[in-house]
């Protein structure tokens, strides 16, 4: 691969990925092929099950949006694995992949006769990726879930609510996509630990672990002091840090915690500034105790005091004289104030790709990282199921393999 076609391709140009992965993975693939990698997603004869997967959009007769995201920069081919036929195309085209990236039930890709040890024969560099809810081994190996599943049983989905209610999960399948992002991840260091032993590997990537992984300090919390952390919902934890109703919605400030004497006593000087009731109260040398401001009559007192304050207040002209106070804050944006967000659109952070069916462009979210020579780049929509099964097959083994295998 030449610097000129990396730059036009991407940082990963030259990779190739068979992707068998359903909606629990299908953005670990997304990541790789909008950085280049040739991803090339194999589907049933019956469709890609992804294309059915909420929200749909009824405009454009039901295409899923999921789908849309999740596939950009990919290439379609429809095999039927369940077929001798189908299996023995998938074998010649591992013959030219770096990676296979699977979500099948722990067993199911051997009990097809394409378990990790026959690909491996097949080609030694192979790197397998199996993204299950559990792993592919333990007690609970074979259990099925999804993202609110997986969330519960690592332990996220206990700390998010309020204190007197049922947990609740935040939007958007975030287990699944923090697997899909150890996935990518895992895929990338064995690609670097290739090039030293000229092996492949099995990566096992279980979504329940990546929750509790993302448990941080929550796990020794308790195995040191025996503390069970609870929901706080919308309660602020100290005075001066949380989230907290403005003019025109809600704005969240972390100015009260450890470590942020400045932010609090800048914060304080603002409220006096602009002659706030209660304010001057705040400024006692008792408020400069961390644990004074997170005593609950502490907590009630300050945000009856800044909810006069930024009552009168948009989130616009909270987060200006904040931020030049040195204060963090920021409005919580909706959607369409994300999309509207100056930062994001100095920065070039949206991007357009053209859908025929609906004759228009869509705007996407871009990429959370930046490469000086071999950018990232959405280079084309979602394909459309089996898309590129002609061209696909006929470069693996053009004298003998159809144009179609079902």
């Amino acid at each position: 691969m030449t610097d000129h076609l990396a730059t036009l391709r991407g940082p990963l140009a030259g990779v190739r990925v068979l992707d068998l992965a359903d909606g629990s993975a299908a953005y670990a693939t997304k990541l790789l092929a909008d950085l280049g990698v040739d991803v090339i997603r194999i589907v049933p004869p019956s469709g890609d099950p992804l294309g059915r997967a909420e929200p749909l959009l009824d405009g454009a007769g039901g295409e899923s949006l999921r789908y849309w995201f999740d596939n950009t920069n990919k290439r379609s081919v429809t095999l039927d694995l369940e077929s001798a036929r189908g299996r023995a195309a998938f074998e010649a085209q591992v013959a030219h992949a770096d990676a296979v990236v699977e979500t099948g039930p722990p067993g199911a890709m051997a009990a097809r006769g394409l378990g990790y040890d026959h690909l491996a024969s097949l080609r030694p560099e192979l790197i397998l990726v199996s993204v299950t809810p559990f792993g592919q081994d333990g007690p609970h190996a074979g259990y099925v879930a999804d993202d609110l599943i997986t969330l519960a049983a690592g332990g996220l989905l206990s700390l998010g609510g309020y204190p007197d209610t049922a947990p609740i999960a935040v939007d958007g399948a975030q287990s699944t996509y923090a697997a899909s992002l150890a996935a990518a991840t895992a895929l990338l260091i064995a690609l670097l630990e290739r090039a030293e032993s000229g092996r492949g590997c099995w990566i096992d990537v279980s979504a329940q672990e990546c929750i509790a992984a993302a448990l941080e300090d929550a796990i020794p919390e308790f195995d040191i002091q025996g503390t069970v952390r609870r929901r706080v919902g919308d309660r602020p934890r100290e005075a001066g840090s949380g989230v907290y109703r403005c003019a025109d919605g809600f704005v969240s400030m972390i100015a009260g915690r450890i470590g942020t004497a400045k932010a609090w006593t800048a914060l304080v000087q603002w409220l006096r500034d602009e002659r706030t009731p209660g304010a001057d109260d705040l400024a006692a040398p008792e408020w400069d105790s961390f644990q004074h401001r997170q005593r609950p009559l502490s907590i009630e007192t300050f945000g009856a005091a800044f909810a006069r304050f930024a009552g009168a207040r948009t989130k616009a002209e909270l987060y200006r004289e904040a931020q030049s106070r040195g204060i963090a804050l920021s409005p919580v944006n909706r959607m369409d104030e994300v999309l509207a967000d100056p930062q994001l659109n100095a920065r070039d952070f949206f991007v357009t790709l053209r859908h025929e069916e609906l004759g228009r462009d869509v705007v996407y979210p871009g990429a959370p990282y930046r490469f000086s020579r071999t950018p990232w780049r959405l280079r084309s929509a979602a394909p459309r199921p089996g898309q590129h099964t002609a061209e696909v097959l006929a470069a693996a083994s053009p004298a003998r393999l159809p144009t179609r295998v079902g």
